[in-house]
């Protein structure tokens, strides 16, 4: 579809000028009204939290009532339309995804799979996970045996470590093919794997300085590229296909309806940058400014991709200034984030105490001794700071740091941000709220791992993953998130998950004391994920002057039980007012 850029500038500037209007032009700017009315409307607003009937002017909230008759101020004044579509629907502020990888995660739904979990699809049925590693070697000489062309190299992702119990060899993908150049990107995205042949074509030296190169008794390379560092060096020059316009278009086309599907208006890039800045930045604008787009997105730009590009914080800083100067309600750039430990799922995060039992330690990102002098110039800058760290240790090193960027330069309000955070001690959570940071968890991880990973991490800390109920008890401002490609972008599945805290075999509740209520994971998911990422000014809630953003289901999670939460059907979003219904999302 075309992207109507200049009307987009345009408006823009227009909007401008209009601000600078006086009050009372603008508060007679409505000419005409859409009221929605609902079977129940949960504003997320304590002050009014129900209502059934909300009426909306271009793309704003206006007001909202128990009736029709509560409206007629407005009504009898502005021309009305009365919409009853959802007459026997449930209404809640559209559903808010907190912490995502978009491009990220549409690139490898696409690929070649042989991921253990479940791969959510946009337009069909999902990809069944591999049961086995001898499935897993199936399906990648399969594909392998596939491909026309015995020179071009193939990139499978989806290599689940825990799952099937080890990492992959060199020997292994030669076992695929000793021509072809085999990489197998795994599936939490921090680790890849490589043949000989890939070895060769690409001339990797057996004596690469990179932390988490891996080589055999010998000295050569054994095909492991394990975190972030090493496994961006082999991975990232396979993808530069998928980012040219017309597929990174289409990828994220894809992603926008997978999370329509689901029930998302707003979404974030929790890393923008990784891959390319300036086409990152230009994907985004085409694909999030455009007015057919019917979703919003918070772009988080990656502090290391910004200071690599540019060549200095002070510069990377500047660059972000620019983007953040283009802000619009439809693309939001905000904050900066930063990494501790690494992968979950790819057993490399810094579990503190002991370590996993099979003695190893996990793996720092970000060695700890330069996480202060990163984050100060963002920090005094007054840019809202988000730290992927998810173990114990992480969280020591993140809770010193801001701390230490505290005493420097006291700041209110500041919104700083723990990501992930699936373990944490029952003081760090208290130094959390004392510090004024707030928690953006992967509920995920119990459901994903809570049942596999007492033979990694103990049984006591993997039943205590995830520990919302504790955050949300000590005041701690708690949203969850799926870290999608990590988990399905699921909403109301996470809602489950906050309150049965099951694990896959979907039998078992780990850390029951770790659940919250109903309440607590709706807002988690609508007015506290606004506030976690500082848009509580414009969605999260349904009042007077927030942008008219709503999820509609097709029946009310307050009166079916827990279990059931996520099977409710999605009938569709509405975003600024414009009503988008899931039945209409097809394959391009």
């Amino acid at each position: 579809m075309p992207f109507p850029i200049n009307r987009i500038v345009l408006a823009t500037l227009l909007s401008f000028c209009a601000a600078s209007q006086a009050h009372e032009e603008a508060a007679t700017a409505c000419d005409k009204l859409t009221v929605f009315t609902a079977k129940k409307i949960y504003t997320m607003n304590p002050g009014h939290p129900q209502a059934r009937a909300v009426a909306v002017c271009k793309d704003r909230i206006v007001s909202i009532g128990d009736s029709l008759d509560d409206l007629k101020d407005w009504t009898s004044k502005v021309p009305t339309t009365v919409d009853t579509r959802f007459a026997e629907k449930t209404l809640f502020p559209g559903f808010i995804e907190a912490h995502s990888h978009p491009l990220l995660g549409a690139i490898t739904a696409n690929l070649p799979n042989i991921a253990a979990l479940d791969t959510p699809q946009a337009y069909g049925p999902d990809i069944k996970g591999v049961k086995s590693e001898a499935e897993a070697f199936e399906r990648m000489r399969r594909y392998e045996a596939d491909m026309k062309d015995p020179a071009t190299p193939i990139l499978i992702w989806g290599w689940d470590v825990p799952a099937m119990g080890r990492h992959l060899t060199r020997q292994d993908l030669d076992k695929i093919s000793t021509t072809r150049p085999v990489l197998v990107w795994d599936a939490s995205q921090h680790h890849g794997y490589v043949n000989s042949a890939l070895i060769a074509l690409r001339k990797i030296p057996a004596d690469l300085n990179l932390v988490g190169v891996g080589h055999d008794e010998k000295g050569e390379l054994n095909g492991q590229f394990l975190g972030v560092p090493a496994a961006s060096y082999v991975i990232l020059p396979m993808l530069v296909s998928k980012l040219a316009p017309a597929e990174a278009s289409r990828l994220m086309r894809w992603l926008v309806d997978l999370n329509r599907r689901n029930g998302i208006t707003t979404t974030t890039d929790h890393s923008m940058g990784i891959f390319n800045v300036e086409a990152e930045a230009g994907l985004l604008n085409a694909v999030f400014n455009n007015p057919e787009t019917p979703q919003r997105l918070m772009a988080i730009p990656a502090m290391h991709s910004f200071v690599a590009k540019y060549g200095s914080a002070e510069k990377a800083i500047d660059a972000v200034h620019a983007l953040q100067a283009k802000n619009t309600d439809r693309l939001m750039y905000r904050g900066v984030k930063f990494f501790t430990d690494d992968s979950f799922n790819g057993l490399t995060f810094k579990p503190g105490g002991m370590g996993y039992i099979n003695g190893t330690q996990g793996q720092w990102i970000t060695p700890p001794d330069k996480l202060e002098a990163l984050m100060e110039p963002w920090w005094k800058d007054g840019q809202q700071i988000f730290v992927h760290s998810i173990g114990v240790e992480a969280q020591d090193v993140t809770l010193a740091t801001l701390r230490q960027l505290q005493a420097k330069a006291p700041r209110v309000d500041h919104r700083f941000t723990f990501e992930h955070v699936g373990m944490a001690r029952y003081d760090q959570i208290r130094a959390m709220k004392a510090l004024g940071a707030s928690a953006n968890v992967n509920i995920y991880y119990v459901w994903l791992r809570g049942e596999s990973y007492p033979k990694v991490v103990g049984k006591d800390r993997a039943e205590d993953l995830s520990p919302i109920g504790t955050l949300v008890s000590e005041g701690v401002p708690t949203t969850f998130h799926s870290d999608y490609p990590v988990a399905p972008p699921k909403p109301l599945l996470g809602v489950t998950l906050g309150l049965t805290r099951v694990g896959q075999s979907n039998t078992r509740t780990l850390g029951s004391d770790l659940r919250v209520n109903l309440e607590q994971a709706l807002r988690m998911i609508t007015i506290d994920a606004a506030y976690v990422l500082g848009l509580d000014q414009k969605i999260g809630s349904i009042e007077p002057g927030k942008l008219a953003d709503f999820t509609v289901l097709e029946q009310d999670p307050h009166v079916v039980k827990p279990a059931a939460i996520r099977d409710i059907p999605v009938w569709g979003t509405v975003l600024g007012g414009r009503v988008f219904p899931a039945s209409e999302i097809a394959k391009p």
